[in-house]
């Protein structure tokens, strides 16, 4: 069941979770506006293999914003990618934790693990046609 014409207002948790997801899109695609402002920069890549990493960027946070707006629609099938996308985070995330990126890992861990939670609250889930409307 898809909420797009319910008359149900969105809980929220899911603006929590549809607002958390669209901030890492967000998130990707400044990274990879800064990876293209160095792209010419030297590294241990080719120039193939960087705008390959530049375009797998964009795909991503195009991807992201497309999973992030389908979810606040209502779309129950988004929660996959949602789940796949945090946990990814998270394993990077605690790859980050020794060095300069502390606070920014930590930071991911929370978004990742809140987005999580309200994920799978049973507010959400009525939402998204897995439960009955309480």
């Amino acid at each position: 069941m898809s909420n797009n014409e319910s008359s149900v207002p969105r809980p929220t948790s899911v603006l929590t979770v549809a607002a958390l997801t669209m901030l890492e899109a967000i998130a990707v695609l400044v990274y990879a506006a800064n990876y293209l402002l160095h792209l010419s920069d030297e590294g241990n890549l080719n120039m193939g293999g960087r705008i390959f990493m530049l375009v797998l960027c964009l795909a991503a946070g195009a991807w992201q914003v497309s999973v992030s707006l389908n979810f606040f629609k209502g779309k129950a099938f988004t929660r996959a990618p949602i789940i796949v996308w945090q946990l990814f985070q998270l394993i990077l995330s605690f790859s980050f934790m020794q060095g300069p990126f502390t606070g920014v890992a930590i930071a991911a861990i929370v978004v990742a693990a809140v987005t999580i939670v309200m994920l799978f609250a049973p507010k959400t889930t009525a939402f998204l046609g897995d439960r009955p409307q309480s």
